[in-house]
């Protein structure tokens, strides 16, 4: 009959140890990873939202029905929820920001135990009869005249 000595509990034990950690940080960095591609659809889909429409308060109309769309339900772990969105002239810009919550006293010395997920995004506003009148300027350039 042969002893056992041990030396399995102890490497069962690290290797196991290091597994959870690993999968717990995997985790944690796929939920930041998903709240800021939220964030980032949010400001995408705000900004052309914003400049598809003709007139300014067309476009104001259509940034406040997009921005009411907004809701940190559809995030997963971030949390003060906070953005803007303007239409200027030739574009309309938008951008949001939240903090993400990391667990650990590491985290919490060097980076206050969050990390900001923030983007912004700017569209420029198309004139469609403008670029109609450009192609057909252009055609007519091609083909030499009225037709």
């Amino acid at each position: 009959m042969q002893a056992w000595k041990g030396s399995y509990t102890v490497e069962a034990a690290a290797v196991v140890s290091i597994t959870v950690m690993a999968l717990a940080a995997l985790i944690l960095v796929s939920f930041y990873a998903h709240d800021r591609a939220v964030l980032q659809s949010f400001v995408c889909e705000i900004a052309s939202v914003g400049s598809n429409y003709a007139t300014e308060s067309e476009r104001t109309t259509g940034i406040n029905a997009a921005k009411s769309q907004v809701s940190a339900s559809r995030l997963l772990g971030s949390k003060n929820l906070s953005g803007s969105a303007q239409a200027g002239e030739d574009e309309v810009t938008a951008s949001w920001s939240a903090a993400y919550p990391v667990p650990g006293f590491a985290v919490e010395y060097l980076a206050g135990g969050e990390l900001s997920v923030s983007t912004s995004w700017t569209s420029e506003i198309a004139d469609p009869t403008d670029m109609i009148r450009l192609i057909r300027g252009a055609e007519k350039l091609i083909t030499g005249g009225d037709d």
